[in-house]
């Protein structure tokens, strides 16, 4: 690939500069921002044990702040995708390569982490709202150490999404939001991406646009024999109970740039709606204790 001439260089970044700057050729947006501090109530109520408010407030604006992050991400991605369509192929490749796919690749994991940082948020905020709704309730988390002082144990996703499962299920509208965190980086989802999040991190992913990756593959299959049959010929055969590994050319195809931003969009937009329930759900949790001395 030849490296974009200083001229051509320029001339993109000048376009990008143009759109970004005046607000013009962006995805449709709601054009708000997700506020900082969206849940007054928590302030204002009694919790159980001193500084919880600001745990719950400081992961909410965290989270709003990651929320918001995608939304610039999804923008700047888009308006790229339109400065590339200017260019020649081989400079729009080049494009791509230099000012496009970090943000693409970024935006493509965004739809896993933002179901985990639901799921780690409304769990550590459930859980405080029980512990201050009923003084009976243990101050105790599945992935707490069983000894004092060691490291909290690992949950893998099931496990932390039943625990909030638990916690959600005692609250108003708690059920809703669940099914819409578990919504996002779903089985649909992961399949349209070709799985592009895992094998960023574990393998090779699929390029975007233009070219194959993983050519030769590697299969365990039912391992066949040639019989021959009463004509004369020979038929493949399965061995019942036996396994063989077969190499062949396969390829995984590039992912379209525009119709993986469209599917990250989506995502997107699941997530901030799940937002919002989230919020709704701890609102409604809140108005029912009491308020602070």
């Amino acid at each position: 690939m030849e490296s974009l001439t200083s001229e051509a260089r320029r001339r993109a970044l000048a376009l990008y500069a143009d759109q970004i700057d005046d607000g013009s050729g962006g995805p449709p947006f709601d054009g708000t921002l997700l506020p900082y501090d969206i849940c007054p109530l928590i302030e204002v109520v009694q919790w159980r044990l001193t500084m919880v408010d600001q745990l719950v407030r400081g992961e909410l604006r965290e989270f709003a702040n990651t929320l918001n992050a995608w939304r610039g991400e999804l923008r700047r991605w888009y308006i790229w995708m339109g400065v590339m369509e200017t260019f020649s192929e081989e400079d729009a490749w080049s494009l791509q390569w230099e000012f496009v796919e970090p943000i693409a690749f970024k935006c493509l994991f965004n739809p896993s982490a933002a179901r985990d940082r639901f799921t780690f948020v409304a769990t550590n905020a459930f859980h405080q709202v029980r512990l201050a709704a009923d003084e009976t309730y243990s101050d105790r988390l599945d992935g707490d150490p069983k000894k004092a002082g060691a490291k909290p144990r690992f949950l893998s996703r099931t496990q932390s999404e039943e625990q909030l499962v638990r916690l959600a299920n005692a609250l108003a509208h708690g059920a809703a939001f669940v099914d819409g965190v578990q919504s996002l980086d779903g089985e649909g989802y992961r399949d349209f991406t070709r799985n592009f999040r895992n094998l960023s991190s574990h393998a090779i992913a699929p390029r975007f646009n233009v070219g194959l990756t993983n050519t030769v593959t590697r299969r365990v299959v039912n391992a066949t024999k040639l019989v021959e049959q009463r004509n004369g010929t020979y038929k493949e055969e399965e061995i019942a109970g036996k396994q063989a590994v077969r190499y062949g050319f396969g390829g995984t195809p590039p992912l379209p740039m525009r119709e993986m931003f469209l599917a990250n969009f989506e995502e997107f937009e699941k997530a901030r709606s799940c937002f919002m329930a989230y919020v709704e759900v701890l609102d409604t949790a809140l108005g029912a204790l009491p308020a602070s001395s």
